[in-house]
């Protein structure tokens, strides 16, 4: 047992000591710099596609055209020419084909070269004519009864059994099967003539015709090769056919005839334009020609959907050999599509859709991509897209059935071309409404363009809407109509007058109701429009100042589509609202309602990232409410918060400090009541929250902002509380998903809470001098903490701390408000013996944790103690007092003793003492000597 020393406090004169130094290289007030390496060519969500790119299941109809994007990249050489990238062009399109038409129907692929199906008989030969003599007899046996039939495939299954086509026809032609490789061309070829799927013919002409452009690209390296070695960087850009050997071009010409003898038109056709670009090595002049031959040749080819595509592809070829001087063919087979227009909407074309369930409107989609190409192409032909869009437009008005046309059209110009002609096509497009099924692509195509027009005539704009909103309201397909109304509300948010948004806001919700479906059914759609609206209108604050907005957003009816749309409402508007406080109260109500959504929304089985994300939405609601100096209608806000958004802790949390704030606020002599009113408000909130330790925080805080505003009693009720939550702080809490300690949080609470309490007066009519600190004492003896923590022996040295500043006459700070202990009691002897008593108990077992310090070895902590316990003796004890000054040579003794490596405190006091004129310090100091020399 440690030998009993009785305290006794100094009484200090506010004289400057001299405090123990040394130079550090590290303090909590000093800024961490991190440096980050950035690297401007990647952002930081290609890093993050980078790694989390092997974890991700590829998008099958994807997967062909990544596997051959580097591929394709180097083989088709294409160069950009004249700001014009048709390479680049392709593949945008390329791959917004594969993602646009799918088909869950069974399809069909036909073929000699899949599992199954015909074996390959490799035979060995030992002279060139054998050779030759062995591909004809390969080339012959090609007939319809080595053909296996695959039916029933899914659109997965389909893909993969076209990627091992595309891989056999690689194997094939290294194994010097060049036959082979040839007959998997023309069979695939053949595929493009099943029109069995309309849906998804956008997509297999894609896989089928990157299978053809592989075969090209073989036939041309290897052309290549036998005419300039296997080294060269020729493309077919700087090859002359004059510098190529006899041998290479008869190679050439034997690929042409054995193209010229398939039988068939579809599949010699799309074999010629794949090996075209071999025309380089026999005379480059036949290019153009073939191109002119082969456009007019497509008219051979029934069915028109077909034909389109097969135009397509000749169109793709001659960008790759001739640039921009393929342009003309673009236009030309533009015309003969047009020629051929009326094709697509006769009869036999409809019953063939019709037997496979489509619409109108969905087969004429199919066509799209085909018009949209041959458009891209015409329009890099001609610079005056001006007259070229008069001449287009005008063909297009005098033609029947023209809504495909004219949607291609609209989409394919810049929208400069089109907002100068925007009442025309309206026009065009309301005489003819009745009996257009593209209405709705027409409509949101010409929208999207006047979104882009930056200043449009007042009177225009409103001519524009009215008529728009004639032919709108008029549509009977609800997704239809609100695929239209998301641009063209765009553009009166933008152009028109708040009033104006208002009235089409009410025509929607009277659309709405008369559809007679629920709005539950186009969630979606709906989300996709106000989210628009809500980022195009210049001031955010007036929608909710219309009256139809509310009841717009609140159509949907079910929990989790009023949750989507509210979330998406408030995130926009706090992203978009550029004033500090919201103060109209139309606004705030409007936004109260749709927080209380949010919160409503929430369950037991909420994931805690979407509370949390619901608490942040409604918090910067909380901070954003202002009604500035009418303080007590801001306090019933609060309350009206509270009893709305009871499940969320983040926002109970907000509230508290928000309150706490205007209790700070309120320092008028009127504003007394609203004081003690939130500081009821805060003692109240607390407790309902969960997390232990942020109540003891919160705690301390409100009895601070209590303390500080004269309400004596609400600060020692939160003193209290916060007394009695400490025994019940766990040792680590979740935070992120990971396990953290709390002990460097709980003694910053306890720490700052034992500041506070130097503020805090007695009550003089109780019995326990310093009630609030002995409830904190006697809450210490029988706390779960271990004496060794560093935790526990530290609020002990605090504590000792604010019992020594205690039996000061004059404290060291003060609140002007507040009558302290010092003037409360002034020095009066039974309030010092009382503190004197608990320092001495304190400082008992303080000497008792460096016992157990010691026998625990544990020297570093026993040696700070030593020094932190001695140093509060020095400067807070009275050594006059004989038990003090042995208290303290004893200390030292002791840590000199313990010897710890790191002793530079131990200098950096002694050299503080050294300076002090203390005579009481200068005896220690004398015994301290002495004590060294008898060890």
């Amino acid at each position: 047992m440690p030998v009993y020393y009785e305290w006794t406090s100094a009484k200090k004169s506010r004289s400057k000591h001299n405090c123990p130094s040394f130079e550090v290289t590290s303090y909590p007030l000093k800024a961490n710099v991190i440096t980050m390496k950035e690297h401007s060519s990647n952002s930081i969500i290609d890093q993050i596609n980078k790694w989390s790119s092997g974890f991700e299941e590829v998008d099958p109809l994807l997967r062909f055209e990544q596997m051959n994007l580097e591929e394709d990249i180097g083989a088709l050489e294409v160069e950009k020419i004249e700001g014009v990238n048709y390479s680049k062009a392709w593949s945008t399109r390329r791959v917004s084909i594969l993602n646009k038409y799918t088909t869950g129907e069974k399809l069909t692929i036909v073929s000699s070269y899949l599992p199954g199906g015909e074996k390959a008989l490799i035979r060995q030969v030992s002279n060139l004519n054998e050779k030759v003599k062995h591909r004809l007899e390969q080339l012959d046996d090609f007939d319809e009864s080595s053909v296996r039939k695959t039916m029933g495939l899914s659109q997965q299954e389909f893909v993969t059994n076209i990627n091992m086509l595309n891989d056999e026809i690689k194997k094939a032609w290294e194994s010097e099967q060049r036959v082979k490789a040839f007959k998997i061309g023309i069979q695939c070829s053949k595929l493009l003539s099943d029109i069995s799927v309309m849906q998804f013919y956008p997509s297999k002409f894609i896989l089928i015709t990157d299978i053809l452009d592989t075969f090209g690209n073989l036939v041309f390296d290897r052309l290549r090769e036998k005419s300039f070695g296997l080294n060269n960087n020729k493309t077919v850009h700087n090859i002359d056919s004059k510098t190529v050997p006899e041998s290479a071009k008869e190679t050439c010409q034997n690929w042409m005839y054995k193209m010229a003898s398939i039988r068939e038109l579809l599949p010699r056709l799309y074999m010629e334009m794949a090996l075209l670009k071999c025309c380089v090595f026999t005379n480059r002049e036949e290019i153009k020609p073939a191109i002119t031959r082969l456009t007019t040749m497509i008219r051979g080819i029934g069915n028109p959907l077909v034909a389109a595509y097969l135009r397509i592809y000749l169109c793709h070829t001659a960008s790759k050999l001739l640039g921009n001087e393929s342009e003309a063919f673009f236009y030309n087979n533009l015309k003969e599509f047009l020629h051929e227009y009326q094709q697509i909407f006769q009869t036999p074309i409809r019953k063939k859709y019709e037997m496979q369930l489509l619409t109108q409107d969905k087969y004429l989609n199919l066509y799209v991509p085909a018009v949209d190409w041959l458009l891209f192409g015409t329009l890099n032909s001609n610079k005056c897209k001006n007259s070229l869009f008069d001449e287009l437009l005008q063909q297009c008005e005098q033609m029947d059935n023209n809504e495909l046309f004219l949607c291609c059209l609209v989409s394919a110009f810049d929208s400069m071309c089109v907002i100068k002609r925007a009442p025309k096509i309206l026009d065009m497009i309301h005489s003819h409404a009745d009996k257009m099924v593209m209405i709705n692509e027409v409509l949101a195509s010409l929208g999207e363009h006047l979104c882009k027009a930056d200043n449009y005539r007042q009177n225009a704009s409103e001519s524009l809407i009215q008529t728009w909103w004639k032919i709108a309201s008029g549509m009977k397909s609800t997704n239809h109509f609100l695929q239209v109304l998301e641009p063209w509300l765009q553009f009166a948010c933008t152009h028109l007058s708040t009033q104006h948004v208002n009235v089409i806001l009410r025509g929607t919700i009277r659309y709405m109701i008369k559809c007679g479906k629920p709005a539950d059914e186009f969630s979606g759609n709906f989300q996709f429009v106000i989210k628009r609206m809500l980022k195009s209108i210049p001031d955010v604050e007036e929608l909710f100042l219309m009256d139809a907005f509310m009841p717009l957003v609140e159509l949907v009816q079910t929990s989790n589509a009023r949750t989507l749309m509210a979330k998406a409402v408030l995130s926009i508007f706090f992203s978009r609202y550029t004033s500090v406080q919201i103060e109209d109260p139309i606004v705030i109500s409007s936004l109260m309602r749709l927080c209380c959504i949010l919160h409503d929304s929430i369950n037991a089985v909420t994931v805690e990232d979407e509370s949390k994300i619901c608490g942040e939405l409604i918090n910067k609601f909380i901070q954003a409410v202002s009604y500035q100096d009418d303080l007590e209608r801001q306090l019933n806000f609060y309350v009206e918060c509270r009893s709305s958004f009871i499940k969320l802790d983040a926002v109970l949390i907000t509230l508290v400090h928000a309150v706490n704030a205007l209790s700070v606020r309120a320092n008028t002599a009127r504003g007394k009541w609203l004081q003690r009113a939130c500081a009821a408000y805060c003692f109240v909130t607390v407790p309902s929250l969960h997390c232990t330790l942020t109540k003891t925080q919160l705690y301390l805080l409100s009895g601070q902002v209590a303390l500080l505003n004269n309400c004596i009693g609400q600060a020692e009720a939160n003193f209290k509380a916060l007394i009695g939550l400490i025994p019940d702080i766990p040792d680590y809490i979740l935070e992120d998903g990971q396990k953290k300690p709390t002990h460097v949080k709980v003694g910053g609470i306890l720490s700052d809470f034992l500041s506070t309490l130097l503020l805090l007066p007695d009550n003089v009519d109780g019995n326990c001098k310093a009630y609030i600190l002995s409830g904190f004492i006697k809450t210490m003896e029988r706390i779960h903490w271990k004496r060794t923590e560093p935790l526990y022996y530290t609020t002990l040295l605090h504590t000792l701390d604010l019992l020594c500043e205690l039996t000061q006459e004059t404290y060291a700070h003060h609140i002007e408000s507040v009558l302290s202990n010092d003037k409360l009691y002034g020095s009066d002897s039974e309030f010092i013996d009382v503190l004197e008593k608990y320092s001495t108990n304190i400082c008992q077992e303080l000497l008792i944790v460096l016992k157990a310090l010691g026998d625990n070895k544990e020297t570093k902590k026993q040696y700070n103690l030593a020094l932190e316990l001695f140093w509060r003796v020095v400067r807070r004890g009275d050594l006059k007092e004989r038990p003090m000054l042995s208290l303290a040579a004893n200390l030292w003794m002791l840590s000199q003793k313990i010897q710890d490596s790191n002793n530079k405190i131990a200098k950096a006091i002694m050299s503080a003492l050294q300076k002090d004129n203390n005579p009481h310090v200068r005896q220690l100091l004398q015994k301290l000597d002495e004590g060294v020399k008898n060890t």
